[in-house]
């Protein structure tokens, strides 16, 4: 009977540890490092919350559609190499030149 138990505890376990492999999010902290070379101080290089996880800011939701478009099993972080800023804020904008007077 104890034996059938250990079997069935272990079996769970084994379950459990991989379903909570696969539910992880798309990013880990070896990527900070990684991306230091883009300009990344901590986890808001790509997510919204300093601690990570899900809900991606511009950066990280780009990674995630290249990651598809892509047909990637995992992001790679060297990608960022071709990802482009969004457009300045409002505040910094440039300046239009100003037209000649006739």
């Amino acid at each position: 009977m104890t034996k059938n138990l250990l079997k069935l505890t272990i079996a769970i376990a084994a379950v459990a540890i991989v379903l909570g492999s696969s539910l992880t999010t798309n990013a880990y902290p070896p990527f900070v490092k990684k991306a230091q070379k883009f300009g990344a101080k901590d986890c808001t290089f790509c997510h919204k919350e300093a601690e990570g996880g899900e809900g991606w800011n511009d950066r990280g939701n780009w990674l995630i559609a290249e990651k598809d478009k892509r047909k990637a099993d995992a992001i790679d972080v060297e990608w960022l190499t071709d990802y482009k800023e969004a457009d300045k804020k409002d505040g910094d904008k440039k300046e239009e030149p100003k037209k000649e007077k006739p």
